[in-house]
């Protein structure tokens, strides 16, 4: 299958203007650094010899402008390099979050990944003084070059001395990578550990994990470091290596320029026009050593980034469908979480019309999350089909299918930004009258208003919810826009007597717009709202059909069966009928 390029390699492409305009300075930057070794040449082998004060003031001038443009060019160079640093994170930042959706929503997301510090990190390699090294090293044959007009023997000892230390670089490349890249994979799992105990503070606190928790971290960490370490020393070596090399390397031709200049071959401004000409010619190389380490980071962000935006790339735009409004119809021969060996689903086969309101129902680990993700889109069978007006779900857009669907999942997480922003989806034309009518379903709109800020207050650090207003505001974001379906995972589970009156309002209400309903529950007070009832066990279709005829069905086997330990009704729970409870027991 023909795979576009990664977003990444693309920003990366688009820069390509500002790199030319960062290479055109550097042209005049690297031409303008002569200005120093020629001032020189002239104040030893003329100044000196003339004994003429107004020629060294008039070169010293000369040399001061020299400096200053050379400045507002370096200036304007690192200008540029900013701005094409921030157009980079700009163009990768939405693609690499929605590649890390997908990823996650595939079931492949990998513990201790933090692509927003590789993001960062790539950023700042370029913008920072490690890629004006690669810039300025394409000009080290002119220095070079410059030594050999100064006298072959000149040009020869720094050819040598550019050889060797490129050398040096190129070993260095190679034994630091090997240990960079083990310090990358443990920093990935201490950072994973590290998240997820964090997210999970109050079980470790309760449970008295935090000593073994914080003991296994540090000897991750301490695995990270000791790869970091040997890392940081071979670079470390490399670069003190160079430097020494350098210095030797200046004392060197300085040394051959005063032998030179003793037997007449040069003369003194040579001498030190040259040392000053090698040093700048072997201080790309030497730079780059020196930080080889933020050039191999960047390298392996760059490679993770457009790596996970190739493999999940955004979908093509598709012939946008109408929006649906009949029917569904769930024909799953099998289905699981992405990448599971074993099947979870098998044999599901059942149809909705606008307006019925379904109710799931089974033990723990029968199906129902599983099946809810099917129905709402996250996840797709692995044979079978899911139909919206006889069209599969698969087909529509991304965007507009979202738009057609309303999921209310077990575990609640709302977004930072307003409350409205979260009700309304964070959409970046929020429907205030939506928002409006979704609160109210809900059963939220009072609580809301009696906050200070309303509608405006920001859900984030410090801002408490209980877990019954936390789901109530995740089905008023999942009745937003109206959509078609509505799928609701276990959406009473922390609901108290109020909030399952207003659970049932809004599933009426619903209805009554037409829309398909599909509530996963263990609660038989919430079969009061629904008209169709699906038994689901170990993975399969058991039952599927009107309430009535399923209820009389389940009356009848509790009749022919011998009796079951009547089950406590929760406090404050709506009475079940008797009919009900035949159900509640017969899934038990």
């Amino acid at each position: 299958m023909f795979k576009k390029p990664s977003p990444v390699k693309r920003a990366w492409s688009s820069l390509r203007k500002g790199f030319l305009a960062v290479a055109f300075f550097s042209l005049f930057l690297n031409l303008l650094m002569l200005a120093g070794p020629l001032y020189m040449l002239q104040v030893y082998d003329r100044v000196l010899t003339s004994q003429n004060m107004e020629t060294l003031v008039a070169l010293t001038l000369l040399l001061g402008g020299v400096f200053v443009v050379t400045a507002s060019l370096d200036l304007i160079r690192m200008r540029i390099l900013n701005r094409l640093a921030a157009k980079f994170e700009l163009n990768v930042g939405a693609p690499v979050l929605s590649a890390t959706m997908r990823r996650r929503v595939d079931g492949r997301s990998a513990p201790g990944d933090n692509l927003v510090d590789d993001i960062n990190g790539f950023r700042e390699f370029i913008s920072g003084t490690t890629l004006t090294a690669f810039f300025d090293a394409p000009w080290i044959p002119i220095y070079l070059l410059v030594l050999y007009v100064l006298h072959p023997y000149l040009g020869l000892l720094g050819l040598a001395g550019a050889i060797a230390l490129t050398i040096m670089a190129l070993i260095n490349n190679v034994r630091a990578r090997a240990p960079m890249q083990l310090a990358s994979e443990a920093r990935s799992r201490s950072d994973a550990l590290f998240q997820i105990s964090d997210r999970n503070a109050e079980v470790v606190h309760a449970l008295g994990m935090k000593g073994d928790l914080s003991r296994r971290w540090a000897n991750l960490q301490r695995e990270a470091h000791v790869h970091k370490t040997l890392t940081s020393d071979r670079i470390a070596g490399f670069s003190v290596l160079s430097k020494t090399i350098r210095m030797g390397l200046q004392s060197a031709i300085l040394g051959l320029g005063a032998a030179l200049a003793i037997t007449g071959e040069t003369t003194a401004g040579v001498m030190i026009a040259a040392t000053i000409v090698l040093a700048r010619a072997l201080a790309p190389i030497d730079q780059l050593i020196g930080q080889w380490r933020t050039f191999l980071a960047a390298r392996g962000s760059y490679k993770k980034i457009k790596d996970l935006t190739e493999e999940f790339q955004e979908e093509e735009q598709r012939l946008r469908l109408p929006r649906a409004y009949q029917s569904m119809v769930v024909k799953i021969g099998q289905a699981g979480p992405p990448l599971a060996v074993n099947a979870t689903l098998r044999g599901i086969d059942f149809e909705l019309h606008a307006g019925d309101v379904l109710a799931v129902i089974g033990q723990s680990g029968s199906g129902k999350t599983t099946l809810g993700k099917m129905l709402s889109g996250i996840w797709a069978p692995q044979r079978g089909e899911i139909l919206l007006d006889g069209s599969p779900m698969s087909k529509w857009n991304e965007q507009d299918l979202g738009q057609m669907i309303g999921f209310l999942p077990q575990d609640v997480e709302l977004f930072d930004g307003t409350i409205r922003e979260n009700i309304g989806r964070f959409s970046t034309e929020i429907d205030d009258t939506e928002v409006l009518r979704a609160a109210r379903e809900a059963g939220v709109h009072e609580l809301i208003s009696s906050l200070p800020d309303g509608y405006e207050t920001l859900i984030g650090e410090g801002f408490f919810l209980s877990g019954g207003q936390r789901q109530r505001l995740a089905l008023a974001r999942a009745l937003y826009g109206d959509p078609f379906v509505l799928v609701l995972d276990e959406p009473n589970s922390d609901l108290d007597a109020e909030g399952e009156a207003a659970l049932r309002q809004a599933l009426q209400s619903a209805q009554y717009r037409g829309a398909i309903s599909i509530v996963m529950t263990h609660r038989p007070a919430t079969l009061q709202a629904v008209n169709k009832v699906l038994i689901m066990r170990q993975g399969t279709q058991a039952q599927f059909g009107d309430k009535d005829d399923v209820l009389q069905m389940n009356r009848q086997n509790v009749l022919t069966t011998p009796p079951k330990k009547t089950i406590a009704q929760a406090p404050g729970e709506t009475p079940a009928s008797e009919t009900e409870t035949s159900v509640k027991e017969a899934i038990q």
